[in-house]
């Protein structure tokens, strides 16, 4: 059986059981109802399809998240998260979640505890540090000078640890190449190839994919526009366009819109968080 948990508002905690037909909104028809602005009278509806539990927009105004990822529909798996407006849900199955329930919470603490602690890439043995507690192989964040020597070193880090994770070669392939465009961006976009700023790097282990956050301390950029402008035209025009204007290489998001399976950035756009899938869709 497949139940919602709230992770957030004043209800963070409660849970409610998956329901053919139920409605989420803000309006009166809506059966589970939240008022914010970004949530639409009726925004969403749980159904049957083929006999697999999905969430789809009833609305197409509305936006909704699956696992970070902007979607109309989705079938709904334990664990995944699901985001509408300000409202964060997580799916449990209780069938799976009563075997399991004790190691999601441990998992779920130590990944807090982990997202905590940053740990500095210049000044400690990250090598040495996950081989001593197999732990942070899940989940790590650590910072990095903005310089190409630690650029590099910690490509290679994270090179490591994507191949312990079971990730078929190709998609790690796609992996380091999205994060080698991604940290580049940071250093040379972000940062103007200042070596006094740092770049944050967090690292997940989600399962079925590995997720990276990366965030420099610029002032950001318009990552509409070019992520955008990346999937609406072919490579040499757009690396075109993006070079006549100064600003970030068409080819290099030409790649990461085709390699990552997931990719997000908080609205400034010095934040970006992607996410790769360990195998590929068969």
């Amino acid at each position: 059986m497949l139940q919602f948990q709230v992770l957030n508002s004043a209800f963070k905690g409660k849970t409610f059981p998956f329901k053919e037909g139920l409605t989420i909104g803000s309006g009166e028809g809506a059966v589970l109802r939240a008022q914010h602005p970004d949530i639409r009278p009726l925004h969403a509806r749980l159904s049957l399809a083929s006999g697999r539990p999905v969430i789809e927009l009833t609305d197409t105004t509305g936006r909704m998240l699956h696992n970070s990822t902007d979607v109309v529909r989705a079938e709904l798996r334990h664990h995944d998260e699901i985001t509408i407006g300000p409202l964060r849900l997580r799916v449990l199955d209780t069938s799976r979640a009563s075997q399991v329930a004790h190691l999601d919470q441990l998992l779920s603490a130590y990944e807090e505890t982990a997202a905590d602690q940053v740990f500095d890439f210049a000044k400690e043995d990250l090598f040495y540090l996950v081989n001593k507690d197999p732990g942070l192989k899940r989940a790590l964040s650590f910072v990095i000078p903005s310089r190409d020597k630690f650029l590099e070193q910690a490509q290679s880090f994270l090179a490591r640890l994507v191949k312990g994770t079971g990730m078929e070669e190709e998609k790690v392939d796609g992996f380091m190449t999205v994060l080698k465009e991604l940290v580049l961006n940071a250093h040379r976009h972000g940062h103007k190839f200042d070596e006094s700023k740092q770049i944050v790097i967090r690292w997940r282990d989600l399962g079925d994919r590995v997720q990276v956050m990366i965030r420099d301390q610029g002032p950001g950029f318009d990552h509409r526009a070019v992520v955008s402008g990346a999937t609406a035209k072919d490579a040499a025009s757009a690396a075109r366009e993006r070079y006549m204007a100064g600003g970030f290489g068409g080819l290099g998001f030409q790649l990461i819109v085709r390699l990552a399976d997931e990719l997000q950035y908080n609205d400034a756009g010095n934040e970006v968080t992607f996410a790769v899938k360990k195998k590929a869709d068969v």
